[in-house]
């Protein structure tokens, strides 16, 4: 019987070996055909142009990396320990790890990040090794599972600097549904308020609509009216202490990289009677910024995967403090939520785990087991260099963009956010996005959408919109309601083609560093836009 188990353990072990090599022999295939094989050019039929000039877009591209590695060189030693990468890190990344932009400038980042080579190779080999199954079930791939989701739950609190006495994950598709189910759980009653930074995203607003079915009151505030918000709460707040009142931002604008005061967290909670909590929208910071839930005790944190770390993509998470578990109020229940359920009664034991009691049916339990590759991924990194990296990448473009002027003097680029060219180490207010529009010799803006096509003709991969925060466009261009109203009765959606109302742009365009972006990456942007403008003036 011995020999029999051994011979079958030699057996599992041959196999398991055999199939590692015939992974990695795949995966080497793949790599090897990608960098070899031209891609499919059926993908860029949007734009014809770039039918014609992807050889002329490899040689550009390599004339800006020759132009930029002096310049590289010069203000590495300028800046001494703040650049975030020495040694040829940075190019061994995009060899190793990016090998599928080549010939491309990815310029998206905050949209998401670029999946690393190696995060999708340890992920697949992970999932060929081994076999994980639905975790609602009692058998032993079910078991192993779910020992693996709840080590990727703590790994992820320890990244926070917390633990799982303070604090839960809840496992969501992404940010937008963490947010949801705060607003669907959040006790909201009529006379509660719900305030928030009026620079924020879509989805964050969007909780008003709770709000207003419990008949509540809500308040956009602009940065600079903060304090005096929370003043005015600490003086002359709802004295009812079963009243309670929530309070939302962005850690980082993802319209501009604008940084907001980490302190709010814990001045919202020190207004009298404890009942304003914050929830933290941390999806544009987490990339490239370290989060100390110990330091900053956020009540709320919601985060997506794929903006960190490129793969997985629709997983996120809502961290919750444990302490305010028992004031939520959660009416739908979802498969394995619940103890036990009547069927012909309101009969319902909802399980006392917080995790469990918000997660509503089987989990992505696939992209969270390999989730943690892509942790490492970033650990390895190490965010606080990436911070460094993007910040001072992005100061240097926007100081070579505020040199481009017309030969009337008028400047080309008109610059959003927190930039502040007279400070060294302005990275705590102001992150790696760099948020423009066009002006023409008149200062009249340019149609952004027709500079992304001109970039994108280039390869160079830019977003462009209001990016789905509203307070930012109406604050930087004046937009008032009537121009809502307006803007309404044309537009037919948030990607179309009516970008001006009363001369005014819905929207700029954003180029978002990340931590595989070059010095040859940011002056070939600069090039393209001198080459498209500059020396065709005439046309503008």
């Amino acid at each position: 019987m011995f020999l029999k188990r051994s011979c079958k353990k030699d057996q599992k072990r041959i196999l398991n070996a055999l199939g590692s090599i015939f992974f990695l022999a795949l995966i080497t295939s793949i790599v090897m055909i990608q960098k070899t094989t031209p891609p499919n050019n059926d993908a860029d039929s949007t734009f014809p142009e770039r039918e014609r000039t992807k050889e002329a877009i490899e040689l550009a591209l390599k004339r800006s990396r020759l132009y930029s590695e002096s310049r590289e060189k010069q203000y590495i030693k300028d800046q001494r320990s703040n650049y975030g990468y020495t040694n040829g890190k940075l190019k061994q990344i995009n060899d190793e790890e990016h090998f599928h932009l080549q010939n491309k400038v990815y310029l998206d980042y905050t949209g998401a990040a670029p999946y690393p080579v190696s995060v999708l190779t340890n992920s697949y080999s992970d999932l060929f090794q081994n076999f994980y199954a639905n975790t609602h079930s009692r058998s032993q791939p079910s078991l192993q599972t779910s020992d693996l989701i709840e080590k990727f739950r703590s790994k992820l609190l320890e990244y926070f600097n917390t633990k799982s006495s303070q604090y839960s994950v809840i496992f969501t598709s992404g940010t937008t549904q963490a947010l949801k189910l705060v607003g669907e759980v959040f006790p909201f009653s009529r006379n509660s308020k719900f305030a928030y930074l009026n620079q924020n995203h879509n989805s964050v607003i969007g909780i008003r609509e709770y709000v207003l079915l419990k008949e509540a009151s809500f308040h956009s505030l602009k940065e600079e009216h903060i304090q005096q918000f929370i003043k005015d709460e600490k003086e002359n707040g709802n004295e009812i202490e079963d009243v309670l009142n929530l309070f939302a931002y962005p850690a980082e604008s993802n319209f501009d990289g604008s940084k907001y005061d980490l302190n709010w967290i814990k001045d919202f909670q020190s207004i009298k009677n404890k009942n304003w909590f914050v929830l933290l929208d941390a999806a544009a910071f987490l990339p490239s910024n370290k989060l100390d839930l110990t330091k900053y005790p956020a009540d709320f944190v919601t985060l997506s995967f794929y903006k960190m770390f490129g793969y997985p993509t629709g997983l996120g998470a809502l961290i919750i403090k444990n302490d305010l578990v028992h004031l939520l109020q959660k009416s739908y229940f979802g498969g394995g939520t619940v103890i036990l359920v009547s069927d012909c009664t309101n009969f319902c034991l909802r399980h006392p785990n917080p995790s469990t009691f918000l997660e509503d049916g089987t989990l992505p339990f696939l992209d969270i087991i390999t989730a943690k590759y892509g942790l490492e991924f970033l650990q390895d990194l190490g965010v606080d260099q990436i911070s460094q990296h993007i910040y001072h990448l992005g100061k240097y473009l926007v100081k070579e963009f505020s040199k481009l002027r017309w030969s009337n003097g008028n400047p080309l680029v008109e610059i959003y956010g927190k930039w502040d060219l007279n400070q060294d180490n302005n990275y705590m207010k102001q992150g790696g996005i760099v948020t423009f529009n066009l002006l023409d010799t008149k200062n009249n803006y340019l149609n952004f959408n027709q500079v992304q096509e001109t970039l994108e003709s280039e390869g160079i991969n830019v977003r462009t919109g209001c990016h789905c925060n509203p307070g930012a466009c109406t604050q930087y261009f004046d937009i008032n309601e009537d121009d809502l109203k307006q803007a309404a009765e044309e537009k037919e959606s948030c990607g179309d083609d009516i970008i001006f109302i009363n001369n005014k742009p819905l929207g700029a365009i954003r180029a978002s560093l990340g931590y595989g972006t070059t010095f040859e990456h940011i002056d070939y942007l600069i090039q393209v836009i001198k080459m498209k403008y500059i020396e065709k003036e005439g046309n503008f």
